[in-house]
């Protein structure tokens, strides 16, 4: 089970590196409209936090490194929809790409990739669909995705049998 998440995961942060060659979006994902967050910090949007570091869509990826250290893997590519390279850092337990704009690289995407790390609000992958309502508030799911967009940045988490597989950060 655990290689078979390790492998969804490494499949869908391929395809958000790959997706902007193509057009097409990782996922399906629903059009819900955003709905309001049983959090009680009322962020401007959503963040990752790991390792006293919080971790945004549009953050200059130099930050995070600074913040993060070398990365476990790091790969680039040239990228389809930007002038430069696109760049995936690989962390233990998530994954960053990043888009680049001038001589400067900015958080494009954040994919969790198991159960050692949490969204900021708790929710880890194996989460019930419950309790991702019970923290983020009540949607409606479709196509086994549950989407919430707070400010630019979109929160996706992606169900197999009402069970968290993955959740990933994207811009909105």
């Amino acid at each position: 089970m655990c290689k078979r998440l390790l492998s969804v995961a490494a499949l869908a942060a391929l395809s958000l590196t790959l997706s902007a060659c193509n057009g097409n979006s990782a996922h399906s994902t629903p059009s819900a409209s955003p709905a309001t967050q049983k959090v009680t910090n009322s962020p401007s949007t959503y963040v990752f936090s790991i390792k006293n570091t919080s971790v945004s869509i549009d953050q200059n990826m130099s930050e995070v490194l600074d913040a993060l250290g070398e990365a476990n893997s790091y790969f680039e590519a040239a990228s389809c929809a930007f002038e430069g390279l696109d760049k995936t850092y690989t962390y233990s337990g998530f994954v960053i790409t990043t888009r680049p704009d001038g001589d400067e690289d900015f958080v494009n995407s954040i994919l969790l990739t198991d159960d050692s790390v949490t969204t900021t609000e708790g929710v880890y992958i194996g989460a019930t669909q419950a309790e991702v309502l019970d923290t983020y508030g009540d949607v409606q799911v479709e196509n086994d995705v549950i989407q919430y967009t707070l400010g630019n940045t979109t929160l996706n988490f992606i169900l197999q049998d009402e069970t968290v597989i993955s959740i990933e950060y994207i811009l909105a």
